[in-house]
């Protein structure tokens, strides 16, 4: 179950972050972060509800931590991703997003098992294969870079709302949405951004909110019903859902060494499924 939420986690967020792409490149991220986390309030919050999650507060704390850090980062993520290929910007976000869990599960002891180490490297490798695109020119190196950023704060922000107990479910979700709404309001009031975007994008603030807010559940609930770090392996190959839907409804192109990145990210997973 905890890798089907790491799946299911990955597709949502690739979903999200697909919206993002499209909103940054018409309007501020900061507005959109700011939409797309109010709306992740009223996705995570009936989900906790309806569980019957205890609302603990470390945990809880740890999700208001965690959301700052995650819409610092998306922000960061989503204007590099409007502003280079998503082939660059995504795999280099989602490679920090695992590796930053990973290591912190490493250091608290945990043990994986060789299929699962070895699925975990052929993941990690793969997600970096796809940042390889020398066409993008000299546009690709401030996305990239912006992207670093970003996904340090990514993973950062996943070490904070997943190490959490499994007696919390998904309110450690839930804070973090309602913490990031309230960090990019106060944003968007120090930089005179709108925190509403305009109505001509405003459908992918509430899309990528409502899949945003559905994947981060699935990646909390899986991490504290599994392990941190494969988990969050497994969650952060939604490049493949965005290169894929970038190629479906945006003018990017999948080079053949990104699909072998792809290919390889599905094929670690499998592995770390058979540990």
């Amino acid at each position: 179950m905890p890798l089907i939420l790491g799946v299911l986690a990955s597709v949502f967020i690739g979903i999200s972050d697909t919206c993002g792409r499209a909103s940054s490149r018409r309007a501020d991220s900061i507005s959109h972060v700011t939409m797309q986390m109010a709306v992740g309030v009223f996705v995570a919050s009936p989900i906790a509800l309806a569980m019957g999650s205890q609302f603990l507060v470390a945990d809880a704390v740890q999700g208001v931590i965690s959301g700052v850090l995650i819409a610092t980062g998306l922000a960061i993520v989503y204007r590099a991703m409007a502003e280079a290929s998503s082939a660059i910007a995504a795999p280099t976000a989602a490679v920090l997003a695992a590796i930053l869990p990973l290591a912190w599960d490493l250091i608290g002891g945990a043990n994986l098992e060789a299929p699962a180490a070895v699925g975990s490297v052929v993941a990690l490798v793969s997600l970096g294969l796809t940042t390889y695109s020398p066409s993008h020119g000299a546009g690709a190196l401030r996305g990239l870079g912006m992207a670093i950023v970003g996904g340090a704060l990514f993973g950062l922000s996943v070490v904070f709302s997943a190490d959490t107990s499994a007696d919390a479910g998904a309110w450690p979700a839930a804070t973090q949405r309602a913490a990031g709404f309230a960090a990019m309001v106060v944003l968007a009031r120090t930089r005179s951004v709108p925190p509403i975007l305009p109505p001509g994008v405003r459908r992918f603030g509430v899309l990528g909110g409502l899949a945003g807010g559905i994947g981060m559940v699935c990646w909390v609930l899986g991490a504290q019903q599994g392990d941190l770090g494969t988990v969050s392996v497994v969650a952060s190959t939604y490049p493949a859902v965005v290169a894929i839907l970038a190629t479906r409804f945006d003018d990017d192109r999948i080079e053949w060494w990104q699909a072998i990145g792809i290919g390889g990210a599905i094929f670690g997973t499998i592995l770390i499924a058979l540990a």
